[in-house]
């Protein structure tokens, strides 16, 4: 019952802009709070589901998030989940051959390399990456010289560039990504040397930890593998 206040800020969020500029103000938790949820269901429901949905507690997501994370999965499209996995390894699946073909169109990739500043002319374009480098020959450093440089790059990484980089400092725009946080996501896979019949393929679990979910998969029955062994992650 103590749910059923939640109903007004579902019916509110419409993924207009201004229902994202008002729930985005405060955290899931606080919005639970507010409307008081009760402390049982709030754990035992709502946490859980943020902590497998969005990887993080209730208190360090916006209510915006939370709301259209729920919206989704759970009252609009419990079937479109997000996630298509390759059946058979991924490097050699899909990264390998990708790989080649960049190279094949001229593409280099530079191994064992990291970012350390960035190099500006007078129109504030960035013309040159500054990295050092660990290889076979030991540690130097290489300036990477370009027209156009592509952050294809995450929140957390965009973040070290900016606090670590006074050139990218300088400009408003770049400032803004040092608010920017990551999150750490650990994937570990386990080979049984028996068969375990999982009642899904993909299982989310909490509890265990404050603050930490996570999700189970059968690789097996994904990866659609005959044996009679079995592959968690």
């Amino acid at each position: 019952m103590t749910a059923i206040p939640l109903v007004l800020a579902f019916s509110e969020f419409d993924d207009s802009k201004e229902a994202w500029e008002k729930y985005d103000q405060v955290s899931f938790r606080d919005l639970c709070v507010k409307l008081g949820v009760g402390r049982k269901m709030y754990f035992e429901a709502f946490e859980s589901m943020i902590l497998t949905g969005l990887f993080a507690p209730g208190a360090e997501c916006s209510a915006a998030a939370a709301l259209g994370m729920a919206y989704f999965f759970v009252l609009s499209s419990q079937n479109a989940f997000d996630v298509r996995w390759c059946k058979g390894n991924v490097g050699e699946k899909i990264f390998d051959p990708w790989v080649e073909h960049l190279q094949s169109l001229g593409v280099e990739f530079q191994l064992s390399t990291r970012v350390q500043g960035f190099r500006t002319d007078d129109s504030k374009s960035i013309t040159a990456i500054d990295c050092a480098v660990q290889d076979e020959d030991g540690a130097h450093e290489l300036a990477i010289y370009a027209d156009k440089v592509v952050f294809a790059v995450g929140g957390a990484a965009l973040n070290r560039f900016v606090t670590c980089s006074p050139e990218l400092a300088k400009h408003s725009d770049f400032r803004k990504f040092a608010y920017l946080r990551g999150l750490g996501v650990l994937a570990t896979r386990l080979y049984l040397d028996t068969a375990l019949d999982t009642p899904y393929s993909a299982n989310a679990c909490w509890g265990f930890d404050d603050g930490v979910g996570m999700t189970m998969f059968d690789i097996t029955k994904l990866h659609e593998l005959d044996g009679e062994t079995s592959i968690i992650e």
